[in-house]
């Protein structure tokens, strides 16, 4: 568990379905998710396999719910997935649209730099977004990570249209890099 001044970011229960639901049923949300929008029955087994990724040795998908203090609602999910060859974290997270523009995306971020480098030793860390959204590579930026690529047609979309390729950022910081803020 991750503690924040105004977060929690615990792993996923069978419980958290809901959260779920509101983000990956959201088609704003999904603008700039690859998978496209989860059916109920996507959701559920999504839900017991992030769950199940805590019993994993090693491990390697940290999916956690983030949870506001101040009312305990669940207001999104964090994750870091490591890459262990690579001695790489990859970053990610997401929020329910009514709590976006609230500073929380880069309250979780830096607290999943300070996880990997503080407590997991981590040599680079590195999160992904689609160029258009511009939300997310501002939050990257602020948090110190700096634009390494532009991939071009990188991704295979998912979406009601069918399938389609989008250009994709990859942004990184080494633990010197984070040492020296």
């Amino acid at each position: 568990m991750l503690e924040t001044q105004r977060l929690i970011m615990r792993p996923f229960t069978l419980d958290d379905a809901d959260i779920i639901t509101a983000l990956y049923g959201d088609p704003d949300i999904m603008t700039f998710m690859p998978c496209g929008r989860l059916m109920e029955e996507e959701i559920r087994a999504h839900v017991e396999q992030v769950v199940s990724d805590w019993d994993e040795l090693p491990q390697v998908n940290y999916e956690m719910a983030v949870i506001a203090k101040a009312d305990s609602r669940k207001i999104g999910r964090a994750r870091i997935h490591m890459d262990y060859e690579n001695d790489t974290a990859m970053l990610g997270w997401l929020l329910v649209r009514p709590e976006w523009g609230r500073g929380y995306a880069t309250e979780i971020t830096r607290s999943l730099l300070e996880y990997c480098f503080d407590t997991m030793h981590i040599h680079r860390v590195c999160a992904l977004c689609h160029p258009d959204n511009i939300g997310s590579w501002k939050v990257m930026e602020k948090c110190g990570l700096r634009r390494e690529a532009h991939y071009v047609k990188k991704v295979k979309y998912v979406g009601k249209d069918g399938t389609h390729w989008e250009d994709e950022l990859e942004y990184a910081m080494l633990r010197e890099e984070f040492r020296r803020m």
